[in-house]
């Protein structure tokens, strides 16, 4: 029995939570910041710009691709309940509450830089989700994703794609 989830709510949790750790983090850095807020803002944009750019040309190639690869869902896949879904794939983001939080205590700096990773990884989501709904409202179909323990392999997580013409 294989479990799924619709890609598209899988990102837009996943995503909204990582933004939202970002921006809180970013606030908070720069309150707290000793030296004015520029030296907490100016680190997470740089990190935010970096690491989004990185990861829109590593991850984005790879997900583009699996996306256009994904074979016609079999009949025994088994949808995953909304709630386990919510725990799941918000995870990351509360991973990175905490490591933001944390930060925040011992190297302000360091916690703007975590709140720039974090936004640029939901950012990514974001986007990515954005263009697979289109595709999916263009082609009529629903992209799954096979569902883990590990919610930060998605590299190794199958996709599939259910037709939802018929």
């Amino acid at each position: 029995m294989t479990v799924v989830s619709p890609i598209t709510r899988d990102l837009a949790i996943d995503g909204w939570g990582l933004v939202g750790v970002g921006v809180v983090g970013v606030i908070a850095a720069a309150i707290m910041v000793d030296g004015g807020a520029a030296r907490a803002i100016i680190p997470f944009i740089i990190v935010a710009l970096v690491f989004g750019l990185a990861q829109v040309v590593v991850s984005g190639g790879w997900l583009r691709n699996a996306v256009a690869d994904a074979p016609a869902a079999p009949a025994d896949l088994v949808m995953e309940p909304d709630s386990a879904t919510l725990r799941r794939a918000g995870l990351p983001a509360l991973l990175a509450l905490v490591l933001v939080i944390a930060a925040l205590f011992v190297w302000v700096q360091f916690a703007a830089l975590l709140a720039g990773l974090a936004f640029a990884a939901g950012g990514t989501d974001l986007r990515s989700r954005q263009w697979i709904a289109a595709l999916e409202r263009s082609d009529g179909v629903t992209i799954l994703r096979e569902v883990g323990r590990l919610p930060f392999a998605t590299a190794r997580k199958k996709l599939w794609s259910r037709d939802d013409t018929a």
